[in-house]
């Protein structure tokens, strides 16, 4: 029984933080993405 809560508690923590983080990674991947300079041609 201590280790189904154990296992509900860890889930119910760690599917939002994994959402999270990959909401933010989504978001941020735009600011690292090669954008091509003026100087070039």
């Amino acid at each position: 029984m201590r280790v189904m809560i154990l296992i509900i508690s860890w889930l119910a923590v760690a599917v939002p933080l994994g959402w999270g983080v990959q909401q933010s990674v989504r978001k941020a991947s735009p600011l690292f993405e090669s954008v091509p300079s003026a100087t070039q041609r």
